[in-house]
């Protein structure tokens, strides 16, 4: 889960290296407090391959006064969401890698794509951390203890896939969805129909789209640079053609490549 347009900050913390192979990042948002006479402004969330945990303190400025926050597991999303923070709110979370659900979470991605669950529901375990949680001092004890469960969860996964299935997704992930699914079939050494059973169980989403939005995040990132023109983006990450760029982002992030740009 990324996102496109915040009304608020959005800051990516650095993942230590024990954690690089199933971590993807973690983050920080505070929601903007809200101005008398304005409306609030929809964040856009676009899909990434991941699954997120999700730490909601509904009052930024009350971190630190006790109150429990929300914890939610965030599903592998197939296309875009628009969500409306609540103003003053503070979130922290870690985007786990496709692959990384099972591991460290002990939740199947399958079962939550596209949705937003609490873990009271999905994941009871991290319950005892809801409750460290409340008694963070600051955004930044917050993070940290965030941080330490996952190393100890780390040290200990609660699930590995085969070998075949994290060598097929270090390939989708490294070649940022351009290989082909026939290829990545052979190099692996099971048929399409294995491959596609394989990934779907560990990333929550078939192959094909996955790859499709590893393509799309790539691209985002160039049309965040600014650097390239749009037939080049499209080109370097992999589509027929400009106007099959256009469509791919606008099925995924609901605007144009235009619209995405920072």
């Amino acid at each position: 889960m990324s996102a496109a347009e915040t009304s608020g900050e959005y800051t990516e913390l650095p993942v230590p290296n024990v954690l690089a192979d199933r971590v993807d990042a973690f983050w920080r948002f505070v929601a903007a407090p809200r101005r008398e006479g304005t409306a609030p402004l929809l964040q856009r969330i676009l899909p990434d391959g991941c699954t997120d945990l999700i730490v909601r303190f509904p009052e930024a400025r009350a971190v630190g006064q006790g109150i429990e926050p929300r914890l939610t597991v965030v599903g592998p999303m197939e296309r875009f969401v628009l969500t409306a923070p609540e103003p003053g709110s503070a979130c922290l979370g870690i985007r786990l890698k496709p692959g990384g659900a099972l591991a460290l979470l002990g939740v199947s991605p399958k079962e939550l794509r596209n949705l937003s669950i609490g873990v009271e529901e999905c994941a009871p375990a991290f319950l005892h951390l809801q409750k460290q949680l409340a008694s963070a001092r600051s955004l930044p004890q917050a993070l940290a203890l965030l941080r330490d469960e996952f190393s100890r969860r780390n040290a200990t996964p609660l699930h590995l896939p085969s070998a075949r299935t994290t060598h097929a997704l270090h390939c989708l992930q490294s070649s940022a969805g351009r290989i082909s699914l026939a290829r990545l079939a052979r190099t692996v050494g099971v048929s399409e129909r294995t491959l596609h059973r394989d990934i779907l169980e560990e990333a929550g989403v078939a192959p094909k789209l996955l790859a499709r939005v590893l393509r799309f995040q790539r691209a985002l990132t160039h049309l965040r640079a600014g650097t390239l023109d749009l037939s080049t983006v499209a080109l370097e990450c992999g589509y027929a053609d400009q106007s099959h760029f256009t469509r791919e982002v606008r099925e995924l992030a609901g605007v144009s490549p235009t619209g995405l740009r920072s």
